[in-house]
């Protein structure tokens, strides 16, 4: 995420989106800063914001397709080349390594 869209994104929040943040996760989004989402969680919930600024009347996409496409439009800065094909295969990997993950932890 860019700045501007990050500070987009902190400055139309309602107070009561801002207070579910701070009741959620003790974080008072009006003081988080862009260097603050270095943080996975914070970088997590900016994203989240975002994507729900953007969608507001729509449906969130839900397929790995459709989230490819929002990704790569949405996503992409003049210092990266996001690819749909990029975000489909890191999702495959990342579906994968799950499978992986799980068949290991419940073998005996």
């Amino acid at each position: 995420m860019d700045e501007t869209s990050f500070t987009e994104a902190q400055t139309n929040l309602s107070s009561e989106v801002k207070g579910g943040i701070l009741d959620k996760f003790s974080i008072d989004w009006n003081q988080t800063q862009y260097r603050d989402l270095w943080k996975p969680l914070y970088s997590g919930i900016a994203s989240r914001l975002k994507i729900a600024d953007y969608y507001r009347d729509d449906d969130v996409p839900q397929g790995v397709a459709e989230q490819a496409s929002y990704w790569a439009r949405e996503y992409t800065t003049e210092n990266s080349t996001n690819t749909v094909d990029e975000y489909t295969k890191a999702s495959e990997a990342l579906a994968t390594s799950k499978r992986s993950f799980f068949r290991k932890s419940h073998a005996h």
